[in-house]
């Protein structure tokens, strides 16, 4: 919605600048989203001149010369326009001038001849155009007055976002009620109307068919009028509000929409037949065809306004072209009424036609002032054009009534701002808002206005009050309670961060119970290792599950072979919870246990294979660095578990400490469960973790400059760990290397019994520039050579 200044300073005194209108309105829940002024940039440059003499381009026939007048001097312009005659008034654009759109004028020679400036038509400087050509303005302005005051350039246009319970804002009657109750100022009627409601028979009568269709329908004739181009003050109005200048009789209903947000329709009264007017409900699939051109096939539903022929307007959206004002038009039948919201949003939506009438319609109009905003738009018509109100008005539907009177208790609107509001006080903001109030002993029983279709409950009251007087207003009044200080274990964070870690990583958590078996127990021992007992229960709740659990892999395992059997391919599994061994009191630790099953995901199509010890380590040493990052990590082969593949087995060390296990399933075991497919595991404590935790964590930076990679394959000793070859990397000190990874393995052909391949990625990164190629190349043909040097292995080709 926009709205000019001045029109607002018509209907509210003594406005305040409109930096602080914008904000008033803004703190009264009425978003002000911009505030323009279309004159800012044009500046003085931009004056009212005199033609004095019009003659031909001596070098092209569709161009002019104009001798012009601008007060100051005589000027040469070369214009293309061809409506223009000596002694007219037109807007002169001088060099130097910056018009809407980007365009600077400056002097130039056009085909042989000076110009120095520009003649401007009205959309080149922001107006919208009713007519091509130069923009001619009446012969009552002296020559080099300021053009901006003229056409009402210099007037500051606010811009305001209307929620759609607020459809009485959306006019400027309506805003200027609204800012009158902001702050605080009178608000006045911006016209008289010169004639009362014309009485006696209307010409044409008007008959509602159907309720659903229409509530209230009024119409009134304009006889003998001419159809002439809107005056300047209508067209900048107009232009103001973001609408374009069409001819009299359009751009006083417009106006008159803009300026009480009642939609009217103007009706050729020689284009209609019959004697009457009727409103109804459309039947399936007539035909109608819009004042644009598009042919519509209603529905049933859709309201329509009818004369003997069939439709001529589509209720409350578009009106239709066999009765549309033309030049010729001298007999109007002017129409306003209030449609059903519900279904002229419909209709609007079904066709696409979303218009300023069918806007308003939706959101709700106030139906008390429809024969005022019809009495509005003749006697402007009759202003500009001339011609007569003929006979009654046609009056159809029920007058609307006020809404039923609301309590609003003093005591309660009291209690829900938290603060005293004077009865006076809350008195004059309804008043102001156009509520009638009357004093009710506790209460003020108020009747709301028409066009506040919002107010229905004695909340929607206390929220009005508690908006005009200002929500900043309201005192901060903070609760008061006691707020108990509430310590967690550490434990608690680190399971919290390890399930959100290791839920990223696509593992999912497994929830089991404590119980297991004793076969199950004497095969995974767990961490408390094979010198202890296990913990029996004396009232187990299943036979075979008789003892406390000293590992978490069994649970697991059972998990992954359920979902095995139901046809799962890739299943990663992991389980928080605590494992129990035998003692005075029995001895408990606090696990994480993780087993992966099923095959990889691969970068391309297909899959990588199974589950590798890999895919475990990886896992392994993100929990780790989350719990303790800056303590060193270790992998160990281990032989003597049961559990693990005794050639794919390590033990976990944080600085040198044992914390966990992890590797393949040993055969056997897999045999012994029913398992077909190789699985990895790990199980770590994580209460021994936290002893290595930093007392404050800190963060590192994101690398500003990119990294680089290279891969390097080495054959080394088939019993060669990666990790030596990783240690050997990290020995050299290298500042440039950010991280050494190892992602691949072989043993077969091509490569003896007692060797195999190792394949690492080495990658390089500066904290203070962008690495070139040949300094990468450099540096890791030195990190090469290191690990040759140091190690027994061989570069593989």
């Amino acid at each position: 919605m926009r709205v000019p200044i001045s029109w607002l300073a018509e209907m509210v005194a003594d406005l305040p600048p409109p930096e602080v209108i914008a904000e008033r309105l803004t703190m009264a829940g009425l978003e002000v989203e911009a505030l323009e002024r279309p004159v800012a940039d044009m500046g003085t440059g931009l004056v009212v001149a005199h033609i004095e003499e019009v003659s031909k381009h001596p070098n092209a026939d569709r161009l002019s010369v104009c001798r012009v007048d601008d007060g100051e001097a005589v000027r040469q312009v070369v214009c293309g326009a061809s409506n223009m005659k000596d002694g007219d008034f037109v807007v002169l654009a001088k060099p130097g001038v910056l018009l809407p759109g980007g365009i600077k004028i400056k002097a130039a020679r056009l085909r042989g001849v000076e110009s120095e400036g520009m003649l401007c038509a009205a959309e080149e400087i922001g107006l919208s155009a009713s007519e091509d050509g130069i923009l001619i303005l009446s012969n009552d302005v002296a020559a080099g007055t300021a053009a901006a005051p003229v056409l009402g350039l210099d007037d500051t246009v606010v811009e305001l976002s209307i929620t759609p319970n607020r459809g009485d804002c959306l006019s400027v009657r309506g805003l200027a009620r609204e800012l009158s109750a902001v702050c605080g100022l009178p608000f006045k009627k911006a016209f008289e109307l010169d004639r009362a409601v014309p009485g006696g028979e209307a010409r044409i009568p008007v008959t509602i068919d159907s309720e659903d269709a229409c509530t209230l329908y009024r119409g009134l004739e304009v006889s003998g009028t001419t159809i002439v181009p809107s005056p300047m003050w209508v067209r900048t109005r107009l232009a103001a509000c973001g609408m374009r200048a069409i001819n009299s009789v359009v751009d006083v209903t417009n106006l008159v929409l803009l300026e009480l947000g009642q939609p009217l329709h103007a009706f050729d009264a020689d284009r209609l037949e019959g004697p009457a007017i009727y409103v109804r409900l459309a039947e399936k699939a007539e035909p109608f065809e819009t004042l644009d051109g598009e042919e519509l096939q209603l529905e049933e539903g859709d309201v329509v306004i009818c004369d003997d022929g069939g439709p001529v307007a589509l209720g409350g959206v578009m009106g239709g072209a066999s009765t549309a004002v033309n030049d010729d038009t001298r007999d109007l039948f002017l129409e306003a009424a209030v449609f059903p919201p519900g279904r002229i949003r419909r209709t609007s939506r079904r066709f696409g036609l979303v218009t300023e009438s069918s806007y308003r319609f939706e959101r709700g109009i106030d139906g008390g002032q429809v024969e005022q905003a019809l009495v509005r738009a003749a006697e402007l018509i009759v202003e500009l054009g001339g011609g007569t109100i003929a006979g009654g008005m046609a009056r159809a539907g029920q007058e609307v009534a006020r809404p039923e009177p609301i309590r609003l208790r003093t005591d309660r609107m009291e209690s829900v701002l938290g603060s005293p509001v004077e009865r006076a006080r809350a008195t004059d903001i309804l008043i102001a808002l156009g509520a009638e109030v009357k004093d009710d002993r506790d209460a003020l029983l108020t009747t709301p206005p028409t066009h506040r279709h919002d107010l229905r409950r004695e909340i929607d009251l206390i929220e009005e009050v508690a908006r005009i007087e200002g929500y900043d207003r309201v005192p901060l009044s903070l609760p008061v309670s006691r707020m108990e200080r509430v310590s967690q274990p550490p434990s608690f964070d680190l399971a919290r961060r390890l399930r959100v870690q290791l839920s990223a990583g696509g593992l999912c958590e497994c929830v089991t119970l404590s119980f297991c078996s004793r076969h199950n127990n004497e095969i995974f021992p767990g961490l408390h290792g094979d010198g202890t007992g296990s913990v029996h229960l004396v009232n187990p709740l299943r036979s075979d599950e008789a003892e406390m659990r000293r590992s978490l892999l069994p649970s697991l395992i059972g998990v992954y072979r359920t979902n095995a059997r139901s046809g799962a391919g890739t299943v990663d599994l992991f389980c928080l919870g605590r494992t129990f061994a035998a003692g005075d009191p029995p001895l408990q630790i606090e696990a994480l246990a993780g087993l992966f099953g099923g095959p990889r995901r691969a970068r391309g199509p297909g899959s990588a294979g199974p589950a590798t010890f890999w895919d475990a380590k990886g896992v392994v040493e993100r929990a780790v660095g989350l719990v303790a990052p800056e303590a060193e990590i270790e992998w160990v082969p281990c032989a003597d578990r049961r559990e693990y593949h005794p050639k794919a087995c390590a033990r976990v060390l944080v600085a040198g400490r044992s914390v966990g296990y992890l590797g393949t399933v040993h055969p056997l075991v897999a045999e012994q469960l029913e398992i077909s497919e190789e699985i990895c595991m790990f199980e770590v404590d994580t209460r021994c973790l936290l002893e290595y935790a930093p007392a404050h964590r800190g963060l590192r930076p994101i690398g500003r400059f990119p990294s680089s990679s290279r891969d390097v394959s080495l054959l080394v000793a088939r019993d060669m760990l990666a990790a030596e070859v990783v240690t050997a990397v990290e020995g050299l000190g290298e500042t440039l290397i950010e991280r050494v990874t190892v992602f691949d393995e072989y043993v077969g052909e091509g490569i003896t019994r007692e060797r195999k391949a190792l394949a690492f990625s080495i990658v390089y990164r500066s904290p203070e520039r962008t690495l070139t190629d040949e300094e990468v190349a450099s540096v890791h043909d030195r990190v090469v050579n290191h690990i040759v040097e140091q190690l027994d292995v061989e570069v593989r080709a």
